[in-house]
């Protein structure tokens, strides 16, 4: 199988980081890489990768990572190179790893034959409809050189804010596939957790889903705001099974990138739980963590009416002393 992978990259220092590297790394022993970039990366940095990738665009767009798998998909059917794929592979920089055997995972997934797949399938709650999370899917030849997927991915603009990429871009990809009768599959999806307090489970159970051999670690779940239910103890479960890769890699990403004040608050007091009254669809209460970073209390009648309750943040965490993540680095 030949695959084209674009991969989407943003770094505020304008840098190719250690773990972006290593994912390219272990990306070109499977794809072709297109390497887009939405920021202005130093030309010295971009040697770094420039050995694994066919291209590199460099520069800001303000369109975030589809304004990036829009530029790549641009350059690979203006140089007439686009037709000569299996697969086209979108992914970008908001995860570590990969982990594990990369190469069988991607081989298995597609011996499905889908025709599109994705690393993630989140299901269908009161907050999204179903769809495959952008940050790794893949898609046959027959999808990727039709009209209506190009005209859908050439129709990326800049947005106002992440909620609506992600309904216009991401879930209205998925709708896409599914208004064309697409075969769709993937290697996790929601209903691996029993009554998720949230269907982000890569996410939100990062443990879990890392146990399970998922093969990618959402840096989100270290970043602002934090609600995942994370601890300590937890995060070396995860260094240690994601082994030979190196905590260090990670470790000196998050001291670079995340604000100190941050880490204070790193670690949720509260565990989070749904309940549901009668039936899921009349009453749902939820004990979760906000967008706001915020414990809440979050009441869902009819799976329309949503009441909520939220407590401040001192109360919300275990606070700590910490001023990097160097405690990782202890035994």
């Amino acid at each position: 199988m030949k695959r084209l992978a674009i991969f989407a990259g943003y770094d505020k220092d304008n840098i190719i980081d250690d773990y972006v590297v290593y994912y390219i790394k272990e990306l070109k022993k499977i794809a072709d890489i297109i390497y887009v970039s939405d920021c202005n990366i130093l030309e010295n940095e971009l040697a770094k990768i420039s050995e694994y990738c066919i291209n590199i665009i460099n520069g800001r767009h303000g369109e975030y990572d589809f304004g990036s798998y829009k530029r790549g998909y641009i350059y690979a059917k203006e140089n007439n190179i686009l037709q000569n794929y299996d697969y086209l592979i979108l992914c970008n920089d908001s995860c570590y790893g990969p982990f594990f055997n990369f190469q069988k995972i991607v081989e298995n997934i597609e011996s499905k034959n889908s025709d599109i797949w994705g690393i993630f399938k989140y299901l269908k709650d009161i907050d999204f409809e179903e769809h495959l999370q952008s940050y790794f899917l893949a898609m046959t030849k027959n999808i990727f050189l039709s009209n209506w997927y190009s005209s859908f991915l050439l129709s990326v603009k800049k947005e106002e804010n992440k909620k609506d990429i992600i309904k216009k871009y991401e879930i209205g990809m998925s709708i896409l596939f599914k208004n064309h009768n697409c075969s769709m599959s993937s290697f996790l999806d929601s209903s691996f957790i029993e009554n998720p307090s949230n269907n982000s489970i890569p996410s939100v159970y990062a443990l879990e889903a890392i146990s399970y051999g998922f093969p990618l670690l959402k840096i989100a779940i270290f970043g602002e705001p934090t609600f995942f239910f994370l601890n300590k103890e937890k995060i070396k479960k995860i260094f240690k099974i994601i082994q030979p890769y190196d905590k260090n890699i990670i470790i000196n990403h998050l001291n670079r990138t995340m604000k100190k004040e941050n880490i204070k608050y790193l670690f949720p007091k509260f565990k989070t739980k749904q309940v549901h009254i009668f039936s899921k669809s009349f009453l749902n209460i939820s004990f979760q963590y906000s967008v706001s970073g915020k414990f809440q209390i979050a009441f869902f009648l009819f799976n329309k009416l949503k009441i909520t309750i939220d407590f401040p943040k001192s109360i919300s965490y275990n606070k700590t002393n910490y001023n990097d993540f160097n405690f990782l680095l202890e035994e």
